[in-house]
């Protein structure tokens, strides 16, 4: 067979981009059209030859696959959508990656959406993969979506709630125990002889930041002479730290407090950077600070950093095995919303101490 363009179009693709089909595609790279389909869906099943050679009939012709096509026609999305509250922040591409990784090896693409922290935006992006019939959700959120991720399972799209542990019975969900994470924190202070803990946080609303304050109120609560400031920042960044710290460091000595537990690494660098470069709270002579969620530069910091370290690429690969266990259980049940009880994954986060608490 002789390869070329099919008969009756020229050289000018760009016309007839919406007549060339998978099976033009297939007589060009002289394959069969299932191999094609392969090309696009399991490409580790062709040799690298056949997926050059098919590669460079794609080009040529300027075929684009028909993914909504394919889904209506076998009722299986290669798409999974990925919805998290903080994209920019410091751990949630390490878990992203760790989901991509999975969905990968199974042979489908990974869709992520930045909520921005609102609860609108979160659910107008679960519409929006409703409407593309995804084939499951993985959402970090930022409000109660529980409801919405039901009505989905009953229209046959699997959910993990992922750094949250979920409330229904029936909703899968990956998470951290941040009251643990957080006890592990205070208690460390106080037994360091600390009893001024400062409690550095934003979004207070937020569960997986409430289930810190909270871990952090049931360790002082049991020691007579401990208090707990809240010391409010409008965001979980390393320049609101500095501006916290420059606070703290204008107050007098004496109403400063003794340690800080910061509720991410981000803050603590910050607020360390700060105090060293300004020469007058020494750390952690005058002020321990611990961090939370043990990120990359935790340890590399100008002090190394005190802090509770949080799995992960762990998570965002338990997230994403749950969910295709649930696709796969969806997908094979008579019934899409059938109930049963759904698995809930939590992961324990464990201390880790450096200079920042304890000194050099």
């Amino acid at each position: 067979m002789k390869r070329g363009r099919p008969h009756g179009q020229g050289l000018g693709w760009g016309g007839f981009l919406n007549k060339v089909t998978i099976r033009d595609v297939a007589e060009f790279a002289q394959v069969s059209q299932a191999t094609v389909s392969n090309y696009f869906h399991k490409p580790r099943k062709l040799s690298d030859a056949t997926r050059e050679r098919i590669r460079q009939a794609v080009e040529t012709l300027g075929f684009v696959p028909n993914d909504a096509a394919r889904t209506l026609r076998t009722g299986v999305s290669p798409v999974i959508g990925y919805v998290a509250f903080e994209l920019a922040s410091a751990t949630t591409p390490e878990i992203a990656a760790a989901i991509e990784r999975r969905v990968s090896a199974q042979d489908m693409y990974l869709l992520m959406a930045n909520d921005t922290g609102s609860r609108m935006r979160e659910r107008e992006y679960l519409q929006l993969f409703e409407q593309q019939r995804v084939a499951g959700v993985i959402i970090s959120p930022v409000g109660d979506v529980e409801a919405e991720l039901a009505r989905l399972r009953r229209r046959g799209i699997a959910s993990v709630l992922s750094a949250r542990r979920a409330v229904s019975p029936v909703q899968a969900s990956v998470s951290t125990d941040h009251v643990a994470g957080a006890r592990l924190a205070v208690q460390h202070l106080i037994e360091l002889g600390r009893r001024k803990i400062g409690f550095v946080a934003s979004s207070l609303d937020l569960q997986q930041i409430a289930d810190r304050q909270r871990g952090a109120l049931s360790v002082i609560e049991t020691v007579a002479d401990a208090t707990l400031e809240i010391i409010s920042v409008p965001e979980r960044t390393v320049e609101a730290g500095i501006a916290c710290a420059d606070r703290l460091a204008r107050r007098r000595p004496a109403d400063r407090p003794d340690a800080l537990f910061c509720v991410n690494d981000l803050l603590a660098i910050g607020i360390v950077s700060s105090f060293v470069a300004g020469r007058s709270v020494r750390v952690p002579e005058d002020i321990a600070v611990m961090g939370y969620d043990d990120i990359e530069f935790a340890q590399s910091t100008i002090v190394p950093l005190s802090t509770v370290r949080t799995p992960h690429a762990q998570l965002g690969t338990a997230a994403a095995d749950l969910l295709l266990d649930e696709i796969a259980l969806l997908r094979g049940s008579e019934r899409a919303g059938e109930e049963r009880v759904a698995p809930k994954i939590e992961f324990t986060p464990e201390l880790v101490v450096r200079a920042s608490t304890i000194g050099v």
